[in-house]
């Protein structure tokens, strides 16, 4: 009865504002999103203390970063309008003809720029992989290939996922991620380093099919996707016209992690593994509180703006932005304090050693430091989406990214690796203040 009452008495407070209700849908998605964040970090500690920073783990995250550049051109952008447009408060069936037939045109344009993009990348490989020996980079340009069932299967499931939390849909948002990870883990503590990178690729692959199977059964549940709904073209131009609008953004903001692997590569062997297992945890934190903050916010600042709420909204931006900036504040700097203790506690096993260790912290405590300017300029950048900023959000995110790739170029000639994660937190903070106060500014303006 206790329990009983509790509940009650939680909905009663929840259903007393639309701001209570933002917070109560965000917890919901932390909480269910936990899991699979758990389980993602728990593979990379597997695959750390199985392949250590090696020259193989180097191939499969480099071809994975390099496979995932045009989804994360196109598909950033796209899912972005996708969960705008959804919503507005459509009807299922028209709702269900948007989704399908902007998956369809999705996956063509996809399935056009993959011959164009494997042309260019062995012309620009030498660049990008200065570091790497003529070994490694023939087993880089195959293992691109190997990516390409998951290039397809994860782009139809990132506009899965951007169905589901347009739907407010966040429990199955955030337990089907669990799968790839999974197979993944499965898939080396059964086999080990058998086969390299290729073990890898094929247990990515597998494990995104897997997670695409149960995304269609869900997305079929809540009538999205049914065989008995065709996709049209007639009525995507909100859609097409957002996308065009954000798509100079995701190009530029998509070179970002490319141009930091190019610049790890020239450090020798080794490198790049230590810059991705710098970021894992804070990355797995940020996700756990990155996913409900995005998933929620969009939707949410869409409707308030939709209804005319704009004071409202103001009121709800500063109240989240105080809370984001002092909650992962709290967060960060203990985090960053044993940063070492960490990495050993986590990583030191296996082929990862002491000398790993002492190399992957300090890179660590970069990226803590980023967490709270992370959350900020996350809030900004969905609240100008849902304003239909997306032009100026655009310029943001470009500039952003081309002060980043500076940063960490002129740092890292003198001060080492861990500056491409130092210019991370620099342009983090800079950008969440820009976006932030625009933002402000914009609704004080229609408010009035």
């Amino acid at each position: 009865m206790l329990i009983a009452r509790a509940i009650l008495y939680w909905n009663a407070y929840v259903a007393r504002s639309p701001l209570r209700r933002l917070g109560h849908a965000a917890l919901v998605a932390a909480a269910t999103s936990l899991l699979s964040k758990v389980l993602g970090f728990a593979k990379e500690v597997v695959v750390a203390a199985t392949f250590g920073l090696s020259g193989a783990l180097d191939i499969y995250l480099v071809a994975f970063v390099l496979i995932g550049m045009p989804l994360s051109i196109l598909l950033n952008a796209v899912q972005t309008a996708l969960i705008v447009h959804l919503s507005s408060g459509l009807d299922r069936d028209t709702a269900a003809s948007r989704f399908s037939a902007t998956c369809l045109l999705t996956l063509i344009i996809l399935a056009g720029l993959l011959p164009i993009w494997l042309w260019v990348l062995p012309h620009v490989l030498p660049w990008l992989t200065s570091g790497f020996s003529s070994d490694n980079r023939q087993a880089l340009q195959a293992a691109l290939y190997w990516l390409i069932p998951y290039y397809f299967l994860n782009g139809f499931n990132l506009l899965g996922y951007g169905t589901l939390q347009a739907n407010g849909r966040f429990l199955a948002n955030g337990l089907l991620p669990v799968v790839t990870p999974v197979a993944i883990m499965l898939a080396v503590l059964v086999l080990g380093s058998w086969a390299g990178w290729q073990l890898l690729a094929v247990a990515l692959g597998v494990g995104t099919a897997m997670e695409s199977l149960l995304l269609m059964a869900a997305l079929s549940r809540l009538g999205v996707f049914s065989s008995q709904i065709r996709p049209s073209l007639r009525g995507l131009a909100p859609i097409t016209m957002a996308s065009l609008a954000l798509l100079p953004g995701t190009f530029v903001q998509a070179i970002g992690p490319l141009v930091e692997q190019a610049i790890a590569a020239a450090m020798g062997e080794g490198s790049n593994a230590a810059l991705v297992y710098g970021n894992k945890l804070p990355a797995a934190l940020l996700g756990i509180l990155l996913t409900p903050l995005g998933i929620t916010t969009l939707p949410y600042f869409s409707a308030q703006i939709g209804q005319g709420n704009y004071a409202y909204s103001l009121h709800s931006l500063n109240k989240i932005a105080g809370w984001l900036l002092a909650g992962g504040t709290l967060l960060a700097l203990p985090l960053g304090i044993f940063s070492s203790e960490i990495v050993a506690l986590f990583y030191q096993r296996g082929a990862f050693d002491a000398a790993a260790t002492k190399r992957v912290a300090p890179i660590q405590f970069a990226y803590f430091m980023q967490i709270p300017f992370a959350l900020v300029s996350m809030l900004g950048f969905k609240t100008l989406a849902a304003l239909n900023l997306n032009g100026l959000l655009c310029l943001y995110m470009a500039l952003g990214v081309l002060l980043q790739a500076l940063l960490a170029y002129v740092l890292t000639m003198r001060y080492g690796l861990p500056s491409i994660a130092w210019a991370a937190v620099i342009v983090s903070a800079l950008l969440a203040i820009a976006s932030y106060f625009t933002a402000c500014r914009s609704l004080r303006r229609l408010s009035r």
